[in-house]
């Protein structure tokens, strides 16, 4: 086979894009040929096609004309093919195709003749470089292909499991096993064909960091086999050798401080510097802590210095709230006086042209002064055990979650809402524009930290997404991993582009991303926190990922409403085997209600306390549910009840102490409190805290219970690989 650099030479520049060429059709076809792939027989002609109805006299008819060359990239829309051409005809068509492409100022190098594939279902095989990887896209094909965008999505490189999901993966994907009576498709020649592609030591794989794009469109699909009919592969210069080598970030001095210097304070009090002053003085900073400011002596009590080289001893942690303009000459400044600088600031790439061009001058600070930079256009950090926080009122108990954002606002609302609803976090950074150190690098971090046992990110769209993917993989069976998508709306990533400037991309991409690494993708953060919140209850057990879940609660609308939410999510409702139904109906449920699953059972303020524990005991003691979702109306407990939210804790203590039960070991739990809001505030703090002191995970409705629960199953199903 040939190298990319031999292919590339004998490639046509493509237009607006200088370091990139196409690479003739009959070159691309032939190497696909040497890895076995099925393509039409052909002839290949110069520029002048001399003598082509003997050349062409070996190929059956009907043939196919195809011109290749430079600007011939979309051969439908420049009329450069023509279907259904006899022996005959193909030195007139070969003409007439000349004059057509010269009236369009193209010179065709030269001409492919070629076999008609027998018809069958037209696929597309595309394969495309990506800020994550190389993506392979598999589907519906032909001329329709883009009308109806029906294709499944999966990260190179193919294996047979993957392969599989792509097959089976895309919304026509039934066509291949035989629709209105037509015979299946031949797919051990498609997964064969998917894997020379695309495999561990396929054809796009072995072209390197050089491979863009390959098109295969159509693919015609038989049932006696599969064969490329086109085939399109554009390939880039090779990057120049730039020796762009950063020093490893120092996390010590990030997560655990032993001084800090903040830069971009007021002597008026105002600004972000002052609120950062103001909270690290909250969470227990005296010494140590220190501002930047030109002429002060000191600000909001704190020791002032014109410059970090003045500070005597120098920083570990430099925060930068300092203009834009500004940020790379104090990146610069602190060259051998701060361990690594935060910068905070917004009006980078985000903001415009201008912005783009200051962040490109504070990566070339970072990289001749040898800082390490985060941001920007972020908030900053939060470690308690380090005592660095970036918010007032900053939790100080330290936990097992670790999150990277590149909002930081949303990292706000991840600290504090997470810490109401139960999460105890040991890290959370905000990285913004990571012009310098992207998520990878945290995430690679927090797999190796000693202290994080649970990872969530939220990403708009990142540098290093390769290098994601791979920490990603990694993480796979060691240290679960939820993540928190933005930008995948047309509105919101338009949002994204203002926000960051970086788009996470199509949806299916996330999905690929999923199934190669068993992380959790949510888009809410609801989802995201309640996801967190599930897997931080159950981080550390053995539990199957598997599908199924357990519903049991009050009945009529709410089962149909929870049934609902579990579908969404992906959850299957397995029915309770018939023998449980039968004990249960002996027992005296269902008596107009479902006791197959969902199971309806009166759950209010007249139920005992262990109103679940009958129930759980029949079905779990027989039946495996890796997951089990109990629902109460919290409202009932004050519409036909007088004693208020007491008789619902202690059903939630009841719950808690039959997790002792060999029977429940194999399964986790968790309460929706539909309506918790008619509770009042007193009382739903009782409640809350009530569940959060049994370690009961708690929801406020079916669908956030849903997504934690298919979050947890994703994230186990790679634990359990």
């Amino acid at each position: 086979m040939l190298r990319a650099n031999e292919l590339l030479a004998q490639g046509f520049r493509l237009a607006g894009t200088p370091d990139r060429s196409l690479v003739p059709e009959p070159l691309v076809k032939r190497e696909l040929s040497i890895l076995g792939v099925s393509v039409p027989g052909s002839v290949v002609f110069g520029s002048d096609c001399t003598d082509p109805q003997s050349r062409v006299s070996h190929l059956s008819s009907p043939l196919v004309v195809k011109a290749f060359g430079p600007g011939i990239v979309h051969k439908s829309e420049l009329g450069a093919v023509v279907l259904g051409v006899t022996h005959e005809e193909v030195a007139a068509t070969v003409r007439v195709m000349a004059g057509n492409l010269s009236s369009l100022g193209l010179s065709p190098t030269g001409f492919l003749i070629e076999e008609m594939v027998p018809p069958g279902i037209e696929l597309v095989i595309g394969a495309t470089r990506t800020p994550f990887g190389i993506t392979i896209a598999f589907g519906l094909g032909g001329v329709m292909a883009e009308i109806h965008d029906d294709v499944s999505v999966q990260l190179a490189p193919l294996t047979v499991e993957s392969v599989g999901t792509l097959l089976d993966g895309f919304r026509s994907s039934a066509l291949l096993r035989g629709a209105r009576n037509s015979p299946p498709v031949d797919r051990n020649a498609l997964v064969e064909l998917l894997l020379a592609i695309a495999g561990t030591d396929g054809f796009i794989m072995n072209l390197g960091e050089q491979f863009t794009d390959l098109d295969c469109n159509p693919v015609i699909a038989r049932p006696d086999g599969a064969t490329v009919a086109d085939a399109r592969l554009i390939l880039k210069d090779p990057d120049p050798i730039v020796d762009d080598r950063a020093p490893p970030v120092d996390f010590e001095a990030l997560f655990s401080p032993a001084s800090i210097a903040v830069a971009g304070v007021s002597t008026k009090g105002t600004g972000f510097g002052n609120r950062a002053i103001a909270a690290y003085r909250a969470f227990g900073w005296t010494e140590g802590l220190s501002v930047i400011h030109p002429s002060a002596a000191s600000v909001d009590d704190t020791p002032a210095y014109a410059s970090v080289k003045e500070i005597p001893g120098g920083v570990d942690y430099l925060l930068a709230a300092v203009p834009a303009a500004a940020c790379a000459d104090l990146v610069r400044s602190a060259a051998g006086f701060a361990r690594v600088v935060h910068v905070v600031s917004g009006g980078f790439s985000e903001a415009g042209p201008q912005g783009t061009s200051y962040e490109s001058d504070l990566l070339k600070a970072a990289r001749d002064s040898g800082v390490r930079v985060i941001g920007p256009n972020c908030i900053g950090v939060y470690a308690a055990a380090g005592r660095q926080t970036f918010l007032l009122g900053a939790p100080s108990q330290s936990g097992g979650v670790s999150v990277v954002s590149q909002s930081g606002g949303l990292a706000g609302d991840i600290l504090k809402i997470g810490a109401a609803r139960g999460l105890r976090f040991a890290k959370v950074i905000s990285v913004g524009n990571g012009v310098d150190v992207a998520p990878a690098e945290f995430v690679e971090h927090f797999l190796n930290d000693g202290e994080t046992q649970v990872i969530g990110c939220y990403l708009e769209g990142c540098s290093g997404g390769e290098q994601l993917v791979a920490a990603f993989r990694e993480a796979q069976g060691r240290v679960p991993v939820v993540v928190m998508t933005g930008g995948l709306s047309d509105q919101g990533s338009r949002a994204a582009a203002s926000h960051t400037g970086a788009l996470t991309g199509d949806r299916r991409i996330w999905s690929a991303i999923r199934a190669a690494t068993n992380v959790a993708v949510v888009e809410r953060l609801e989802d995201f926190i309640g996801a967190l919140v599930y897997i931080q209850r159950y981080s550390g057990t053995v539990i199957e990922g598997g599908s199924e879940v357990l519903v049991v609660g009050v009945g009529g609308g709410a089962s149909v409403l929870a049934a609902d939410a579990c579908d969404r999510a992906g959850l299957n409702l397995e029915p309770v085997q018939p023998e449980i139904v039968e004990s249960l109906r002996v027992l005296g449920y269902g008596a107009g209600t479902s006791v197959s699953n969902p199971i309806e059972i009166g759950v209010g303020p007249a139920a005992p306390p262990n109103v679940f524990d009958e129930v759980l005991e029949n079905v779990l003691s027989t039946q495996k549910f890796s997951d089990v979702l109990l629902h109460v109306n919290v409202q009932s407990y004050y519409g036909f009840g007088t004693a208020g939210v007491a008789p619902l804790c202690e059903l939630i203590r009841s719950v808690a102490s039959s997790w002792s039960a060999p029977r429940y070991e194999k399964s986790r739990f968790a309460l929706v409190l539909r309506n918790l809001n008619a509770a009042p505030g007193v009382e739903r703090d009782n409640v809350l805290e009530t569940a959060a002191a049994v370690g009961l995970p708690v929801f406020e409705n079916f669908d956030e219970a849903a997504a934690a629960i298919a979050a947890t199953k994703e994230v186990a199903r790679g634990e359990n690989r």
